[in-house]
């Protein structure tokens, strides 16, 4: 990077949109705004930019012509499929198959839903159709389970059946899904080809290209999805990179994919499925990389933004990779950082369950707009916000940097009415209120850990998102969990956008495979040579050098027909025949650990059904140490009500964005930073280190 170069990372939620800006030294400057969704998303993105060019003593064109990368995270595709405001999406597939996805498969019913629902049988139900019964085509082709052509499609007689269609369909996107097309494509790019002959303007998805993997159900969900979120997605993204360029930026945009890693806009365009969920995987990204230069091992990555609660892991170093997901009770195929969430942030609604007279948190949301109580904007039902800055959390002059006031009056009365129905004061119902959602929070976490064999005191929770910090302690404590980091300081509060920003350029390339143990070594070289050509031509038509792009290879193993588990494995570089006789026995090590020694079967056969490769330009951007602070003492006092006390406690409060690096900050306390704030409760202590991380631990612990 040159001296003056940046490189910015942009990521949407559903209440702020955070900017982040990393110099050539390493530092960063960072900028949040409220989201505006309501609008045009890009107007929040482009008020971070002007944000980031005001902390920096820039203009926002001097910014952009020195920005050498550009990175963007968008929940533009997921807001269109929750929201059920995509396109009008047409399906082609083979003869006999065309109810495909209203037959679904048995879990459809209850794909994705919390345990609650799924016991509701009398509210269960398949979700909305994405296709209309109308707009499918069924042409007559098949390709057998080896790529063999058995019945090739007439193409005359192809594109009369096209032309009626498109004629009688008001569709703007064309998924294709054929069968065994991930086998042989042919039929797929001949039927597209004959599609954009008769409409140019169509929006085109071809299952082959967004999920070629086995299993026509999963497939064809991601296809008719990449469809159905295509046209909108694709004009956002333009739209979005022609705003910046025209403000200076000389680079293509780049934008985040939901597997942890960035792609140029003219690749993103191409798959927008790829975007879903893209905003969260920021964080565990960024928590990946920080636990690596910080050596912990098992982290949870927890983000608790306005709206959400975020949760990944790494376990063992590595970031754990979902290989399925879920939205809106369709299940589709594809790599992606596994990020769960629940409706549990700032803006999480507080309400009265009518039936049991219990107090209730989430899952609505206040949003944006109108927002929290405090907010001013209308809203009349309290929040989270409302109750954090009622208990003394929050500083109602020093919220989001001092440039919006937060009116504690009105949330007091707020809380005040709805504790007034359970006969509790303002400041009882407010640490209710903290209580539900710090325990809303610690049982996804336990969803993700203990109920997958896995030791929550093993871990480091990394706390971030504005709410985060603020929470942190109660959650962990909960759990029991080694500790909590508040990464970078107040860079927590948008440890996303950061992610964002330091990412890779990376895409993952797959083939399926079926091969059995022992392995055959030369098939396997030879399919980890293709998929090593594409991945690299891939790379370099997108604009990178030969010496830049790096290629990581993986197998997916399971036990043989075992199709519900499976275990990624990373493979060695070098002819397989150096490394096929060990990979029963590490599948076997990891299954272990995975599932137990239990589990494992000494008379099941081990297969190989994929093979991966990640092909890569490393960022380059790391963590950097950071000089300055000079606080080794508190400014000032004030009462704070701690939900676990129950009563008003005079708690010390800091200065966070001037703590020195060997600061110690003992319970009860509140750090405040620009964006966030930490709470230190009684019997707690906060360090600070040389890259700026906020340690939480318990003085019992210790």
């Amino acid at each position: 990077m040159q001296a003056d170069s940046v490189r910015i990372g942009v990521d949407i939620g559903g209440t702020f949109t955070d900017g982040v800006a990393l110099t050539a030294d390493g530092q960063f400057a960072q900028a949040k705004t409220l989201s505006t969704h309501d609008t045009n998303p890009a107007d929040g993105v482009m008020t971070a930019v002007a944000l980031l060019a005001a902390s920096l003593g820039r203009d926002v064109e001097t910014l952009l012509q020195t920005t050498e990368r550009f990175s963007h995270g968008t929940t533009i595709g997921t807001n269109l499929v929750v929201e059920r405001k995509g396109t009008r999406v047409g399906l082609i597939t083979t003869r006999g198959h065309g109810d495909n996805l209203r037959i679904m498969r048995g879990a459809g019913r209850v794909a994705g839903l919390p345990i609650d629902r799924v016991f509701d049988v009398q509210k269960t139900k398949k979700p909305a159709a994405l296709v209309a019964p109308d707009s499918v085509l069924e042409i007559d082709e098949r390709v057998d389970r080896y790529g063999e052509v058995l019945v090739a499609p007439d193409p005359q007689r192809v594109r009369a059946q096209l032309a009626e269609f498109l004629e009688s369909q008001q569709i703007d996107a064309l998924a294709i899904s054929l069968l065994w097309s991930f086998k042989n494509p042919v039929h797929e790019e001949q039927i597209a080809a004959l599609a954009r002959d008769i409409r140019p303007d169509l929006f085109l998805s071809l299952s082959s290209q967004v999920s070629p993997r086995l299993g026509e159900f999963e497939r064809t969900v991601a296809t008719v999805l990449n469809g159905y979120i295509g046209p909108a997605s694709r004009k956002y993204m333009i739209e979005t990179g022609h705003r910046l360029r025209s403000r200076g930026l000389g680079n293509e945009l780049l934008i985040m994919q939901s597997h942890g890693g960035v792609v140029p806009v003219t690749t993103a365009v191409e798959v927008p499925l790829a975007t879903l969920d893209s905003g969260p995987t920021g964080g565990l990204a960024a928590a990946a990389g920080l636990a690596t230069t910080l050596e912990h091992p098992h982290v949870v990555a927890t983000d608790m933004g306005g709206t959400s609660f975020d949760v990944g892991l790494v376990v063992g170093g590595e970031p754990v990779l979902a290989e399925a997901r879920v939205i809106d009770q369709y299940t589709y195929r594809a790599p992606a950082l596994d990020v769960r969430s629940i409706a549990c942030g700032g803006g999480s609604l507080a309400w009265i369950d009518p039936y049991s007279k219990s107090l209730r948190v989430g899952p609505s949301s206040a949003g944006s707009y109108p927002g929290p109580v405090c907010y001013g904007r209308g809203g009349t039902q309290p929040t989270v916000t409302d109750a954090d800055l009622v208990l003394g959390l929050l500083d109602p002059t020093g919220f989001l940097g001092g440039t919006m006031s937060l009116d504690i009056d009105a949330a007091r009365v707020a809380l005040a009415e709805l504790g007034a129905e359970l006969g509790l004061s303002a400041e009882e119902t407010a640490a209710g209120i903290l209580r539900i959602n710090n325990n809303n929070a610690a049982t996804l976490i336990r969803q993700r850990t203990v109920e997958q064999g896995l030791d929550p005191r093993e871990f480091m929770i990394y706390a971030f998102g504005g709410a985060g910090p603020v929470h942190a302690w109660g959650f962990a404590a909960d759990l029991g969990a080694a500790g909590v980091l508040i990464p970078l300081g107040n860079g927590a509060s948008a440890l996303s956008a950061y992610g964002i920003a330091a990412s890779d350029v990376f895409r993952y390339f797959d083939t399926e495979c079926l091969l059995p143990a022992p392995f055959d070594s030369e098939e396997f070289d030879r399919l980890l040579y293709q998929l090593e050509t594409t991945a690299s031509k891939a790379l370099a038509e997108a604009g990178f050098d030969d010496d830049q792009i790096l290629l990581d290879r993986f197998a997916l193993l399971r036990y043989a027909e075992q199709y519900a588990y499976s275990i990624r494995l990373p493979l060695p570089d070098g002819d397989a025949e150096k490394w096929t006789a060990e990979l029963s026995s590490r599948f076997t090590d990891a299954y272990s650990r995975l599932y137990g020694s239990g589990a494992v079967s000494l008379f099941h056969g081990i297969e190989a059904f994929a093979l991966r490769v990640r092909a890569r330009v490393d960022s380059g951007a790391r963590p950097q140490s950071q000089s300055g602070g000079s606080t080794r003492s508190h400014h000032a006092t004030k009462d704070v009500f701690w939900p676990d006390e129950m009563e008003w406690v005079t708690t010390s409060v800091w200065d966070g964005a001037d703590l020195a690096a060997d600061s110690q900050v003992d319970g009860p306390a509140i750090v405040q930073l620009p964006h966030t704030s930490v709470s230190v409760p009684p019997g707690h202590r906060l360090t600070r280190d040389v890259w700026g991380n906020l340690l939480l631990q318990s003085l019992e612990a210790k």
